[in-house]
């Protein structure tokens, strides 16, 4: 081969490197994926009921956040709600009447909860006396141990925003998610 096909060839391989780099930056910055969550599905308690709850998710890239929704809302389930399980972009996430718990939840990208989560926070109009919990999926161990650093990342609000949050938690590498789970759903149960 000569040296101007080489060239040619390495030029090209760089460009599709680049275009690449920039869809999956694409992906991750503008969340592409919680724009196709629209699934829902609805989970009766297998006792008498005592509430009703609303499970949100932005999937993320990887699912993880989906798959603890999912957790999240079985375990509620068992212990006696009627659960909507959906979606961060289903129809039925944007109306909040009715429900006792609201729980939203997803990826977290470099440090900053996803766009989509960012956002159904901020238009949040929960019932009175709603309980609020919010989750995330990432990889940073180290905010487990700061608290308030754990609910900037996770449920991060404008100033002045009144929505009051009465859990937060983080499922990262290493953790196990039932467990998990079963714990943050207790710890909303257990707000008075």
């Amino acid at each position: 081969m000569d040296t101007k096909r080489i060239l040619k060839y390495t030029g090209l391989g760089i460009i599709l490197v680049i275009f690449t780099a920039f869809g999956v930056m694409g992906f991750i910055f503008y969340d592409v994926n919680s724009y196709t969550a629209t699934g829902s599905e609805k989970l009766n308690p297998s006792r008498a009921s005592v509430g009703k709850a609303l499970v949100v998710y932005d999937p993320g890239i990887s699912g993880q956040a989906k798959d603890a929704a999912e957790l999240i809302a079985k375990n509620l389930q068992e212990t006696g709600y009627i659960i909507d399980l959906g979606g961060i972009s289903n129809v039925e996430a944007k109306n909040t009447s009715g429900y006792n718990i609201i729980i939203v939840g997803g990826p977290v990208y470099a440090g900053k909860a996803s766009a989509s989560v960012q956002s159904y926070l901020n238009t949040l109009k929960p019932p009175k006396n709603a309980k609020i919990a919010v989750f995330a999926t990432g990889q940073d161990a180290d905010i487990l141990k700061n608290p308030e650093m754990l609910k900037k990342e996770v449920a991060p609000l404008p100033e002045g925003n009144s929505l009051q949050i009465v859990a937060v938690t983080k499922f990262i590498e290493g953790d196990t998610p039932s467990i998990k789970s079963a714990q943050f759903v207790d710890s909303i149960l257990n707000v008075k």
